[in-house]
């Protein structure tokens, strides 16, 4: 690279402009003898010349390597994909963390379920039941008789029924439903 000789610029005006030419004032004839002389209002002033700059001087400046842009522009790229790459990973363990607490629940739900199905099965055992009604002052059948009803009593009764809200009506019939239903969701046979 050869070095540039400095360039100086007049300091009236912009670079990228071209000087402006130079005005005089219109020049007139001498006046004539017998008319009276007029001083002019204009006068003609000296041309602008440019002075020197008194700033820094100018100079080429080399180029810039391409392979400084590319190595900045590279671990620009770089630092971007491993910041999302570590984005990415937060993001999954922030997930996993919500998968355990929901397995977790589902465990203790299936406990809990368990537990309740355990406790209802000894208080339904037909030894529970007889001790109990034993306490309560109840004795056991000791004949089977079957009652013959009337129609109109029959007819009354399922009027009065009627009346009652359906899940008092079927509630034993839907326990054993939502029995294997749920058993069928988890996966164990009823």
């Amino acid at each position: 690279m050869s070095a540039a000789a400095p360039l100086s610029a007049p300091t009236h005006e912009p670079f990228d402009k071209p000087p402006r030419p130079q005005r005089r004032a219109p020049e007139r004839p001498a006046p004539q003898r017998g008319e009276h002389q007029r001083r002019e209002l204009v006068k003609t002033t000296a041309g602008v010349r440019p002075v020197p700059a008194q700033g820094p001087q100018l100079h080429l400046v080399p180029k810039r390597k391409r392979a400084v842009g590319l190595a900045v522009t590279g671990f620009v790229f770089l630092f971007a994909l491993l910041l999302g790459a570590t984005a990415f990973q937060t993001q999954i363990a922030r997930n996993q963390l919500q998968i355990d607490a929901t397995e977790k629940g589902v465990r203790n739900a299936r406990e809990r379920y368990d537990n309740l199905r355990r406790q209802r099965a000894e208080l339904r055992s037909p030894n529970r039941l007889a001790v109990v009604a034993a306490e309560l002052g109840m004795v056991p059948a000791e004949n089977g008789e079957f009652l013959t009803i009337d129609g109109s009593v029959a007819a009354r009764i399922v009027t009065l029924a009627d009346d009652l809200p359906s899940a008092t009506s079927k509630s034993s019939v839907d326990a054993f439903a939502q029995f294997s239903q749920i058993k069928s969701v988890a996966g164990d046979a009823p």
